[in-house]
C-alpha cells in the first residue's frame, strides 16, 4: 500500500431544509480525521465542535472519498493562529479602552499581553508606541515605531495608513527624522498619493530644510493641481521660511565662532607656556 491517505480533511454536504416555498438547500462543512487502512478503504472520524474527534469510525470506499473529501493542510496550526488572533484582539479592544480614558498604565499592560501572544502585531505596537508619546515616555515610543518599520507586513499596501498615523505622532513630538523615515517607506508603498508628499513637508520644514519640504509640496501639486491643502502650505513656507532658517542658523553659525574661541585658548596657553620656560631659563 502506497501514497498512504492521512490528515484532516473536509467534506461539504448539501442538505434540503423546509417544504413547498420555504424549501433551500443549505451547505455544511464536516471535517474530520481519515487514515487508510488497506488499498481500497478509508476511516473516518468526523471532528467535534472543539475540533476533537468522535468516538464514530466510518468506513469509506477510497474512490468516493477521493470525489468528496479535500485535504485540509495545517488545519491544527491554522485553528490555533484564529485562536490567538482572537485572544490578541481581546486585549488590544481592552487596551484601547483604557487608552481612550487616559488610563495608560492599565492601557499598556493589556498591549503588552497582546505583544506576549504576537510580537509583531502591527495594531498593539502601534497602540502601545501612542500610549507612551501620551506618557511623555518619547525614547520607548521612538524604539517601538522604529520597531514597527522593520515587521514585513508594513510594507504591504494596504497598511500604509500605519506609517502615516505613527509619522503624525512622531512630528507632533518633535521626532522629525523618524517622522521623514516613516513618510519615505509610505510613498514606497503609494507613489501617487499627495497627502504623503504634503505631510512629509512638514517635518522637513520643521528641521528647516526649507527646499526639500518645498519639492514634496511641488510633487502633491504636480499629482493634484487642485490641492488647496498644498498650495496653502507653499504660501506658509514662503512666509516664514526666514523664521525656520533663523532657528537653524545658531547651532551652524556657532560652530566656526568655537573653533576659533579652541584656537585662541590653545594660542593663549602656548604663550602662557613658554613664558613659564622663560621664567625657568632666567631664574637659572
Amino acid at each position: 500500500m502506497t501514497d498512504n491517505i492521512r490528515g484532516v480533511f473536509l467534506q461539504e454536504r448539501e442538505s434540503k431544509i423546509g417544504t413547498g416555498h420555504t424549501k433551500k438547500i443549505v451547505k455544511q462543512k464536516m471535517y474530520c480525521i481519515a487514515n487508510q487502512i488497506n488499498d481500497n478503504e478509508i476511516e473516518v472520524r468526523y471532528l467535534g465542535a472543539n475540533d476533537k474527534p468522535l468516538n464514530i469510525t466510518e468506513t469509506i470506499p477510497k474512490d468516493e472519498f477521493i470525489r468528496n473529501f479535500t485535504f485540509q493542510p495545517y488545519y491544527y496550526e491554522k485553528k490555533k493562529a484564529e485562536g490567538q488572533e482572537k485572544e490578541i484582539n481581546k486585549h488590544i479592544a481592552v487596551a484601547e479602552e483604557h487608552a481612550k480614558k487616559k488610563e495608560f498604565y492599565s492601557a499598556e499592560y493589556e498591549y503588552k499581553n497582546a505583544l506576549k501572544i504576537d510580537e509583531e502585531n502591527l495594531r498593539a505596537n502601534f497602540g502601545i508606541g501612542n500610549v507612551y508619546l501620551s506618557m511623555g515616555e518619547e525614547k520607548k515610543a521612538k524604539e517601538i515605531f522604529i520597531k514597527i518599520s522593520t515587521i514585513d507586513a508594513i510594507f504591504e499596501e494596504q497598511n500604509k495608513h500605519f506609517f502615516n498615523e505613527c509619522a503624525i505622532q512622531l512630528r507632533k513630538h518633535k521626532l522629525y527624522d523618524e517622522a521623514i523615515n516613516y513618510y519615505t517607506k509610505a510613498i514606497e508603498l503609494s507613489p501617487r498619493d499627495e497627502n504623503l508628499y504634503f505631510n512629509i513637508a512638514r517635518p522637513h520644514f520643521e528641521k528647516g530644510n526649507i527646499e526639500q519640504a518645498r519639492n514634496h509640496i511641488y510633487k502633491a501639486l504636480e499629482i493634484r493641481p487642485e490641492f488647496p491643502e498644498g498650495q496653502a502650505f507653499l504660501t506658509y513656507i514662503d512666509n516664514h521660511k526666514d523664521e525656520k532658517l533663523a532657528q537653524k542658523t545658531p547651532a551652524a553659525a556657532a560652530e566656526p565662532v568655537l573653533k576659533a574661541e579652541a584656537a585662541e585658548k590653545t594660542e593663549a596657553e602656548a604663550q602662557k607656556a613658554a613664558t613659564e620656560q622663560d621664567k625657568s631659563t632666567g631664574s637659572r
